[in-house]
């Protein structure tokens, strides 16, 4: 069957070595992201960047994710290794962040990120690209893999606190390199997908392109809705008197909760669809920041912190789902990619929207992520009425018990 073969020198994985594989390469290429997204301004600050500066530095990552992930999500499909081509992407990251790691001068910096930046993040995408091709053939289960992901998001944030902490900000590539080493050592261990057969695509009418596009921006929507939590939250419950080391619990409950959605929808996701399961989140959007909005004490927001299981889990696995179910095999990672690049341009929108919303309302800002995720719903459900034949079980990227 298309997709199903293994055949690299190595002979055929059983399904738990494969599935220790994968979880184990997700939490790799999570490490080195995990010290990269909270301590890099440290880094910067001392290389002497001031805050302008560091800004227009952290800007440079989204730019270049936006313009090099659909290229690498193509020439994936045009290559037909996939596995390889994460090998060859993870390799070139680490020689990027050497180079980072010997650089201090604005200029340098600003280029070198951008190059490291458009080799490494597109790299996500195309994992999750060559996990649903696994779980299309019943081989694995994106989300028991991608909760590895979260996991050691999670602790490379704890560790990374510490360690920075004993040896100073200069170890921040240095974690960086050695993280994402570990990750394309992972690679090696995983098997080479055959090429996929060019097959028609499995979205037959207009009716149905719209409706999968529009499920594309239904998730989009959700994920946006964010911006606000993502950008000012800490800064917010710092301000509120809430201790640091009680901020990083609100942010492990989110993230523990969305590791639990990732272990455990499956279920959830074969009896209402990848269209039902955006609407869920999202409605959880709804919610979350209605009540955000009111600026709710710490007894709330602990429990509240949950919801990101919703609005942020049950959106991505849906839309990890959505594209396999409407993309054929063979244009797997042009079809991850391209979601990817849709969810990240309207993040950066929301992004972009959230400091003047922020500046002129604060907490009541959340009620544009309140927006946002209604409209995430109505677009998830008029994506579902654009599909009247499609079933709302069995989806291709989960596998049978």
């Amino acid at each position: 069957m298309e997709g199903r073969g293994e055949e690299t020198g190595r002979g055929s994985l059983s399904p738990r070595s494969l599935a220790l594989r994968l979880g184990a390469t997700y939490g790799a290429f999570f490490v080195a992201l995990g010290i990269f997204q909270p301590y890099l301004p440290l880094w910067l600050q001392a290389r002497g960047l001031g805050p302008e500066a560091i800004g227009l530095v952290l800007a440079v990552p989204m730019l270049s994710r936006l313009a090099a992930t659909p290229l690498l999500g193509l020439l994936s499909d045009r290559l037909g290794r996939p596995r390889a081509l994460l090998t060859l992407l993870g390799m070139a990251t680490v020689a990027a962040m050497a180079l980072l790691a010997f650089t201090s001068s604005l200029p340098a910096i600003l280029l070198i990120l951008g190059v490291m930046s458009a080799v490494w993040f597109p790299g996500f995408s195309l994992l999750d690209s060559y996990t649903s091709r696994l779980a299309r053939a019943g081989r694995a289960e994106y989300g028991r893999a991608r909760q590895w992901g979260s996991a050691s998001f999670l602790a490379a944030n704890l560790a990374g606190g510490v360690i920075i902490g004993a040896l100073g900000a200069d170890s921040v590539v240095l974690l960086m390199i050695a993280g994402h080493v570990t990750y394309v050592l992972a690679t090696f261990a995983l098997p080479e997908l055959p090429r996929a057969e060019p097959k028609p695509s499995p979205l037959v009418g207009r009716r149905a392109r719209l409706g999968f596009l529009a499920g594309i921006v239904a998730a989009g929507l959700v994920q946006a809705s964010h911006a606000v939590l993502y950008l000012f939250a800490t800064v917010h419950w710092r301000s509120e008197g809430i201790s640091l080391s009680v901020v990083g619990v609100l942010w492990a409950v989110g993230v523990a909760a969305e590791m639990v959605l990732f272990r455990f929808g499956r279920p959830l996701l074969g009896r209402v669809g990848p269209y039902g399961m955006i609407a869920i989140g999202g409605a959880g959007a709804v919610l979350r920041f209605a009540v955000m909005a009111s600026d709710p004490p710490l007894a709330v927001l602990l429990p509240l912190q949950l919801l990101h299981a919703l609005t942020f889990a049950a959106t991505y696995l849906a839309m990890v789902d959505l594209v396999a179910r409407g993309v054929s095999e063979h244009r797997s990672g042009t079809g991850q990619t391209t979601a990817a690049w849709t969810s990240s341009l309207m993040s950066s929108a929301a992004n972009v929207a959230a400091g003047p919303l922020w500046a002129a309302f604060g907490p009541l800002a959340y009620l544009a992520g309140c927006a946002l995720g209604l409209a995430g719903v109505g677009a998830a459900l008029a994506a579902a009425r654009l599909q009247p034949h499609s079933s709302g079980s069995g989806g291709e990227t989960t596998a049978p018990s």
